[in-house]
């Protein structure tokens, strides 16, 4: 009978343990699965903020990022010859142009490269906003992010950052 008992119990154990193992696995493949929907649902929001950040531009074809900074260079200098300004654009960071592609770096935007440049515009005695109004229609609806203005005494300094394939 005491034989009989023990391996009664051994058995008992093993289907307990048998059983223990079989909830365990199921729990850990529950938490991988719920730690992959985890990040899976990261991805899916860090997408969404990106295609939130591009909606505004969707409208428009996308621009290698060298004639695009032509572009923005050509639209600056046209309104500061028009309001008789000086006007002084250069990209950060480069001492020749030749090599400007080089300082491409990539953006947070799959596919998409910015450069960082300076437009240092010459302010004379104007107490209207037309040179501000004019600026800001050229860089209203293009991929442009302003990261620094300061207006010194005699010039306005905006730092931008531009974005292109």
């Amino acid at each position: 009978m005491r034989g009989l008992m023990k391996t009664i119990i051994c058995i008992f154990l093993v289907i307990i343990a048998t059983i223990s193992f079989g909830i365990w696995k199921s729990t850990s493949n529950t938490l991988f699965s719920t730690s992959q929907i985890r990040n899976a649902e990261g991805i899916i929001a860090a997408f969404k903020l990106e295609s939130k950040g591009l909606d505004k531009y969707k409208c428009q074809q996308g621009l290698p990022l060298d004639k695009f900074y032509l572009g923005i260079f050509n639209d600056i200098k046209e309104v500061s010859f028009y309001y008789y300004v000086s006007s002084e654009i250069k990209v950060l960071e480069v001492k020749d142009l030749v090599t400007m592609s080089e300082f491409f770096k990539p953006s947070q935007y799959k596919g998409i490269r910015y450069i960082d440049i300076l437009c240092r515009i010459g302010l004379k005695d104007y107490h209207d906003a037309y040179l501000f109004e004019a600026l800001y229609k050229i860089i209203k609806n293009k991929p442009i992010e302003i990261l620094e203005a300061r207006i010194e005494k005699d010039s306005l300094d905006l730092t931008m950052r531009l974005y292109g394939l």
